[in-house]
């Protein structure tokens, strides 16, 4: 994840937080499902999203412990 996407993340409000945790949790979900179907060709996207989701999850705890 590019220090740009953090940023943009840490702007956004709660909601958009929320959406951008479950629209990566639903793509995961698809990629592992397809993992074991086919053969992918990039094998480091499964890692890409867990970390996007954490840190997704970081910065609304942050958010919401902070109000």
């Amino acid at each position: 994840m590019k220090k740009n996407e953090k940023n943009q993340m840490h702007d956004m409000k709660h909601e958009e937080l929320d959406r951008v945790i479950k629209e990566t949790q639903k793509s995961l979900a698809e990629y592992l499902i397809s993992r074991y179907s086919k053969q992918s060709k990039n094998v480091h996207i499964g890692r890409q999203m867990r970390r996007k989701i954490a840190v997704a999850k970081t910065i609304a705890r942050v958010k919401e412990l902070s109000v």
